[in-house]
């Protein structure tokens, strides 16, 4: 199956660890990446339950949008909300290294996570027959990188290498096979 996966758009916080904190799009964001993506069609429209992706999803779908709470972004803890740059360079470093070994303080299990994006993935399989358009998920950065590890089998510190900005598009093709486990690969990556 193809799906669209967008990160939702600006919420004026670049840098921020906003996973469990639900900030609110900047004024204009959700409409400025309806004109992005202005003429794409999509079979379904997903969203996490997060109002920064609600709001991206609803400016993008002309169809009612479904909540998907498997697609919401890591809860990072005792920093979650907080600017980045607040987190001491040495514990962030060791995250971004190995965050199996070295999650953050009260943070979401990286194993937990990536079982809840798997579990969104298959779900996804099972509701939508390869449709033409395909599905769109409206996301988040985290979670983007999470279904890369998950379907096509990249590394976690490779993950940190792609830059996924405000709106931006990724492009997969996802299979299951019958024991369960993910096949993927990126058809796409489009940053407006």
């Amino acid at each position: 199956m193809i799906i669209d996966l967008l990160r939702h758009a600006s919420t004026g916080r670049p840098g921020h660890l906003d996973g469990a904190t639900d900030a609110a799009l900047l004024a204009g964001a959700a409409e400025g990446l309806a004109r992005h993506y202005h003429g794409r069609a999509w079979s379904q429209v997903f969203s996490s339950p997060r109002i920064r992706a609600l709001d991206s999803a609803r400016a993008l779908a002309a169809t009612p949008v479904r909540v998907a709470p498997g697609w919401r972004e890591l809860d990072f803890g005792h920093w979650d909300g907080r600017p980045a740059r607040e987190v001491p360079t040495d514990v962030l470093a060791r995250f971004h290294a190995d965050p199996v070994a070295h999650p953050l303080p009260g943070a979401e299990p990286w194993d937990a996570f990536a079982g809840r994006v798997g579990a969104a993935l298959r779900e996804l399989l099972a509701t939508a027959a390869d449709p033409d358009p395909p599905p769109l998920v409206v996301t988040h950065a985290g979670a983007m990188r999470m279904a890369l590890h998950c379907t096509c089998g990249w590394g976690l510190a490779q993950t940190w290498a792609l830059r996924l900005g405000y709106g931006t598009r990724l492009r997969l093709r996802v299979e299951a096979a019958p024991d369960g486990s993910l096949w993927g690969e990126v058809l796409e990556l489009e940053q407006p």
